[in-house]
C-alpha cells in the first residue's frame, strides 16, 4: 500500500455522488511519485497536479465508465484493479483487459470528445484520480515537459490496450458459432460417414 491508500483507509469521507474522497494534496503528491508515469515528472510540476484533481473510490463491481456514454475526465488508477469490458456480438460484456496501479483510462472522451469506447468496472476496491478535460488541457499547456511525459505514457498505454483488444477480437471471431449452433447444423446432415458417402 502506498501512503495515500493508508491515509485513505483511515480518514476518507464519502459524498453522495461517485464516492468522492477528500484527502490532503500533500498525501496525494506522496502517492503520485510512486507511480511510474508521475515519477518521471519534475517535482515542481507534479506539485501543481493534486490541487486540480478529484479522488474517487469504487467498490468491486461498480461501473466507472459505461461504453457509449460520454465522459469528461481522464482517470488514473492509484490502487486496486479495474476491468475493461466491450460489448460482444451478442451484446454480452467481454473482458478485454485488467488494469492495475498507474494505468490511465477515459482517453477517448478526453481527446476526441466522443462517447466512451469501453466499459470500465472496478474489479477490487479501487482508488482513482480524475482530471477533467479542461483541467487536463490547462495543466499540459502550462507544464509542457510534464505534459510530454504524461502523453507518452498515455500513448503506450493505448497501444497496450489495442493489442489486448485485437487478441480478444480475434479469439471471439474464432468462436462466433456457438455449440448450440453446431448442434442445430448437425441435424441438417446425415449422422454417419457411411450415410454421407451413400447420398
Amino acid at each position: 500500500y502506498t501512503v495515500i491508500v493508508w491515509i485513505y483507509k483511515i480518514f476518507y469521507k464519502r459524498e453522495y455522488v461517485m464516492n468522492k474522497v477528500d484527502i490532503f494534496p500533500e498525501a496525494l503528491f506522496s502517492s503520485l511519485i510512486d507511480i511510474p508515469m508521475f515519477s518521471q515528472i519534475d517535482r515542481a510540476d507534479l506539485g501543481d497536479l493534486p490541487g486540480i484533481c478529484d479522488l474517487y473510490s469504487f467498490e468491486p463491481g461498480e461501473l466507472i465508465i459505461v461504453e457509449g456514454v460520454s465522459c469528461s475526465s481522464i482517470f488514473t488508477l492509484l490502487s486496486g484493479e479495474v476491468d475493461i469490458l466491450k460489448k460482444g456480438q451478442m451484446k454480452e460484456l467481454i473482458k478485454i483487459n485488467t488494469l492495475k496501479n498507474g494505468a490511465t483510462f477515459g482517453e477517448t472522451s478526453i481527446f476526441l470528445n466522443e462517447p466512451s469506447t469501453a466499459t470500465v468496472r472496478a474489479k477490487s476496491l479501487s482508488l482513482i484520480m480524475a482530471l477533467s478535460r479542461e483541467k487536463f488541457a490547462a495543466y499540459v499547456n502550462s507544464h509542457p515537459h510534464a505534459g510530454l511525459v504524461i502523453m507518452t505514457y498515455i500513448v503506450f498505454g493505448l497501444l497496450d490496450k489495442l493489442r489486448s483488444s485485437n487478441e480478444v477480437i480475434a479469439y471471439e471471431k474464432e468462436f462466433l458459432v456457438s455449440a448450440e449452433d453446431l448442434e442445430a447444423m448437425k441435424s441438417l446432415f446425415p449422422p454417419t460417414v457411411d450415410e454421407i458417402l451413400s447420398t
